[in-house]
């Protein structure tokens, strides 16, 4: 089958013609079709632009506490052990959670077990029987790091770190709780438009698995992995979290629910949401205008810091009016400050004599 003559094998579109503007040009000023598609695009105006925003179409929440005894927990960064869930780092030590009169927790990661498992138990995303826009998700092993801060008494910061724990383990590991912790949970979430996807092995080329992004507090230079202890045979990877992504996310908060001498409990509530980058019309009524700082103490008599806190230099000089009113040639009337160099001033108000 021979080519047809084109001599061109490009397919053109072009956008449909949204018609004339009502605002920017009424309607006997009529333009040509040409003339409005470039001026007047089909999804602005001047008073309604195109704004991009994430849209939460579904949420559902759950709390977790689990109890943790110090006994329990290992320093990472002083053991040979390969164990990376229930371990303290970045400074922190058992004595100093022990000492602590109060505990304050801040979720920064949680790494849900959906990329790269380690052994058979994993978090799963699956579609549910007979509705593809409900998506059943099971959590398992999930392991929660916490920016820890021990106060005393008088509230007080007596030290900081990092600490991760697991959550919702197998029956035989520390922690596990039929009620409060048990092996596992499952919960239906509506998503209409899908799930996000990510590499199951993140170091060679393999297939897609859904997974769950984490709106934590994880930055980077770069957009680089933080390691976590150089010199540890546990040493293990933070990816930058605090950023919105499409698809089924993640927040979390956590307290100190129960402490004595040698335990204590951490209670973790759970957000899980299904988040889609939608376009929205919004009324445009100008750019916001940032405020100016000011300087809290001021200087008498200081001319040049009167003017950097004052209004900004504009060229008011208008034709056949020159140097009226204007702001670059304004006379001096007041004496300069008594620190200047000069040997003596010229004004009359001056009473100094240099």
């Amino acid at each position: 089958m021979s080519k047809c003559g084109c001599q061109n094998d490009v397919k053109f579109f072009a956008k449909p013609n949204a018609g004339v503007c009502d605002i920017c040009h009424p309607a006997e000023n009529k333009l040509s079709p040409l003339e409005s598609i470039a001026t007047c695009p089909p999804i602005g105006e001047p008073r309604l632009l195109t704004l991009m925003s994430p849209v939460v179409f579904d949420e559902s929440g759950i709390n977790l506490c689990r109890v943790i005894c110090l006994n329990e927990l290992k320093d990472l960064c002083q053991s040979d052990s390969h164990k990376k869930t229930d371990v303290l780092f970045d400074g922190l030590s058992k004595k100093d959670l022990e000492c602590a009169c109060s505990i304050q927790l801040q979720v920064v990661d949680i790494d849900f077990n959906f990329v790269d498992p380690v052994g058979g138990r994993f978090s799963d995303i699956r579609p549910t029987k007979g509705n593809p826009n409900l998506s059943r998700i099971t959590l398992k092993d999930i392991d929660v790091t916490f920016a820890v801060t021990c106060l005393d008494a008088c509230c007080k910061v007596l030290a900081q770190g990092m600490m991760t724990v697991r959550y919702l383990g197998d029956e035989c590991e520390c922690g596990f709780d039929p009620c409060t912790n048990p092996a596992a949970v499952t919960f239906d979430l509506y998503t209409p438009y899908g799930v996000s996807y990510a590499p199951e092995n993140p170091c060679g080329c393999n297939k897609l698995v859904p997974t769950i992004n984490y709106i934590g507090f994880v930055s980077s230079q770069g957009n680089k992995k933080v390691e976590c202890c150089h010199d540890s045979k546990a040493c293990f990877k933070f990816d930058v979290n605090n950023t919105i992504q499409q698809g089924v996310s993640a927040q979390a908060l956590a307290k100190v629910v129960a402490q004595d001498e040698n335990c204590f409990a951490i209670g973790l509530t759970l957000y899980i949401k299904s988040i889609y980058f939608v376009q929205y019309k919004f009324q445009h009524c100008g750019l916001t205008i940032p405020p100016k700082l000011s300087p809290i103490a001021e200087e008498e008599d200081n001319r040049c810091l009167e003017f950097v806190c004052g209004d900004l230099l504009e060229p008011s000089i208008q034709p056949l009016e020159v140097g009226t009113d204007a702001k670059t040639t304004r006379p001096v009337d007041v004496c300069p400050p008594k620190s200047c160099s000069c040997n003596k001033c010229g004004c009359n108000k001056c009473k100094c004599k240099g």
